[in-house]
């Protein structure tokens, strides 16, 4: 065997050891939404402390113009999460090698293109299928750029992805529900807290609310754009009902965080299946789940909105309401991820070492038939 395939044998060997003492790095890419909450990439850094604390080597991926600042998730996650190692990629030199793992979530096809010649194992993410019909080229898809392997955060998402790209190998790591939301014993305010992205909805729902209901005048609302996580948390949990309007959510996390606040949540009957709103049971397929009062025509919420406060303010809220909320928050543990999450992580390096085993035993035997 010449010397520069027993350099090439000894570096795969290297790699092979990276993995059985866990040297090898867990790479994540991510977006800055300049200090702005988001579910997805909340998503993404809860897997990427999860599998630092299973004693993987972790590190954040960003690509921004060397003078742009990245301002991070400090002040709506914390320091557990900020503090992650992070590489920005238009300047850092991050070396990726062949036992290494990069996640790309479905927003970032061009890296997905960009990063196609790289040794390493490379996944995709994907929470929003509408992000992945949207940052596609017509002309490509993930096979194009090397990308077989999928981690989607439902079900459903795996359904959509296998149905436009039947060859792509799927894993579920469902999200949970952090233990920071809860309930008191603290009595609950008259307080009904908004959680919608546009201004429009907003004003759709207090200014009218007002007008019909002027005896209502002394009912509070409050708007949760911007909050960081500890104040979000703490407004949920303050508040007796929360409105939930986010149509094309691929989860609904806000919804079930205030549901676990013991909030009473009024929610738009989102666009995309969720696989926590249908009623339990095989024939109820459909039924939304009593977990929420649902709402789908603005003009028809003030009333609902009237109608609960009444109820609350005379204790005749439906127990069914708070038994069904149990039962969803119940769904997403950070155990159920957790375990989730480092098996499939196990798994892929488990794989990835075969792979890496298969490239030694090829290159051994051609040898040994060369010698023949």
């Amino acid at each position: 065997m010449d010397e520069k395939k027993l350099k090439a044998l000894e570096k795969v060997k290297q790699e092979i050891a990276k993995i059985d003492n866990k040297e090898s790095n867990i790479y994540f890419f991510v977006l800055d939404t300049k200090g702005v909450p988001s579910g997805s990439l909340e998503y993404i850094y809860k897997l990427a402390v999860i599998a630092k604390n299973s004693g993987y080597n972790v590190g954040m991926l960003y690509q921004l113009d060397k003078n742009d600042e990245f301002v991070g998730v400090k002040e709506w996650l914390g320091d557990d999460y900020a503090n992650l190692p992070h590489y920005n990629v238009s300047k850092d030199e991050v070396e990726i090698t062949p036992s290494d793992i990069v996640f790309i979530p479905e927003i970032f096809a061009q890296v997905m293109n960009q990063t196609k010649k790289l040794p390493c194992k490379r996944v995709a993410i994907l929470q929003n299928y509408n992000y992945l019909l949207e940052q596609m080229p017509f002309a490509a898809q993930w096979g194009d750029f090397g990308i077989i392997d999928c981690l989607v955060n439902t079900d459903y998402n795996a359904e959509l992805i296998k149905d436009i790209f039947p060859y792509v190998k799927t894993a579920t790591v469902t999200p949970y529900i952090d233990k920071m939301f809860g309930t008191t014993i603290e009595p609950k305010k008259m307080v009904i807290n908004i959680v919608a992205k546009d201004q429009s909805d907003i004003n759709k729902i207090i200014k009218p609310f007002y007008w019909k209901y002027p005896t209502f005048k002394w009912v509070s609302f409050r708007d949760l754009r911007g909050f960081p996580k500890d104040g979000f948390a703490n407004a949920l949990r303050d508040a007796a009902i929360t409105i939930w309007v986010d149509t094309d959510t691929s989860f609904g996390y806000s919804a079930i965080e205030a549901m676990k606040s013991g909030s009473i949540v009024i929610a738009k009957i989102p666009e995309t299946p969720l696989e926590w709103i249908d009623s339990d049971g095989e024939e109820s397929e459909g039924i939304l789940r009593n977990c929420c009062v649902w709402f789908d025509d603005f003009n028809k919420l003030h009333r609902q909105i009237a109608s609960v406060v009444r109820s609350w303010i005379t204790d005749n809220v439906p127990t069914e309401i708070e038994e069904e909320s149990k039962k969803v928050t119940e769904m997403y543990s950070e155990e159920r991820t957790t375990k989730e999450f480092t098996d499939y992580i196990n798994a892929l390096f488990d794989g990835r070492k075969k792979e890496l085993e298969a490239v030694i035993r090829n290159v051994e035997k051609e040898n040994k038939e060369y010698k023949q």
